[in-house]
């Protein structure tokens, strides 16, 4: 039997918008809870309906895994178009639920292979396994080898971001190790990354925001070094200029280099802000 393979992403995994509108790729919703109101992320809200909401709004929502129902449905709407296999990209199972969520319900369905990978990352950290998965599709290599060559570079996949306040992830719980730099003196801004357990951890710190960017390309430039087979990617919470400023300096860098862009799921938002900058960095081993 031919293998017929699709992707399944969750929103948080901001995977570019190219890659989300095929017809073989699915993308389940977080929910987001505000003002009494459950909305699916990137769904019932776009990202600039919740910028603009969150920057005059009083209160701050909440978050929650994607409705077992709406992955269900997903699973159902593959296996009713003909797949045989699908290869799951979610977000660090050290941040959120979901990856088990989706792990156990896959185990449940007889008429899928379904492999889930727990990229130990987020946001468009994480959407770079989606666009790796997807390269090695349109190679028409086996599911296998694609899960294979996915898992394996897992370790090498990098996030860095900065966030003008850390008030969004103190007010969430979701400020792991980034705790410590609460206190220090007006103006340090952190660039948080994830640790290897997928846990957000401070990298380094500047003062002000144009060190702090600084301190993040040249991260980026040290973990993507001499690497010929490495995806780079920016996304903006809210902050058009600055992403176009760091990809400016990244086609500097990287002048033969496809630069991927995208903008940060509300249900992130949730728990950074607006003014948020992430570069994404995908070694292939």
């Amino acid at each position: 039997m031919t293998e017929k393979i699709a992707i399944l992403i969750d929103s948080c995994s901001d995977a570019p918008q190219y890659l989300q509108d095929k017809d073989y790729v699915k993308t389940v919703s977080m929910q987001i809870h505000w003002d009494g109101k459950v909305l699916r992320d990137r769904v019932d809200i776009s990202p600039d309906q919740f910028y603009r909401k969150i920057k005059h709004g009083a209160s701050i929502p909440t978050t929650s895994s994607p409705q077992s129902g709406d992955i269900l449905e997903k699973f159902q709407e593959l296996e009713k178009e003909g797949y045989s296999d699908v290869i799951a990209i979610c977000i660090s199972s050290g941040l959120s639920t979901t990856y088990n969520q989706i792990s156990l319900l896959a185990s449940q369905q007889s008429n899928l292979n379904i492999k889930v990978i727990d990229t130990k990352n987020i946001g468009i950290g994480s959407g770079l396994f989606a666009v790796y998965a997807d390269d090695l599709i349109k190679k028409e290599l086996p599911f296998s080898k694609i899960v294979q060559l996915v898992e394996e570079s897992v370790d090498s996949g990098k996030i860095f971001f900065y966030i003008p306040t850390l008030k969004y992830l103190a007010a969430g719980g979701r400020i792991g190790k980034v705790a410590s730099i609460l206190g220090s003196a007006l103006d340090i801004k952190p660039i948080i990354s994830c640790n290897d357990e997928g846990v957000y951890y401070t990298v380094t710190k500047a003062r002000g925001e144009k060190k702090a960017i600084e301190k993040m390309l040249a991260l980026v430039e040290k973990t993507a070094n001499l690497e010929k087979r490495v995806r780079i990617a920016v996304a903006e919470g809210d902050n058009m200029t600055l992403l176009k400023y760091v990809c400016q300096k990244l086609e500097k860098i990287y002048p033969n280099q496809q630069i991927y862009t995208g903008n940060i799921s509300p249900a992130l938002g949730v728990h950074t802000g607006p003014g948020l900058i992430g570069i994404a960095v995908h070694i292939e081993k």
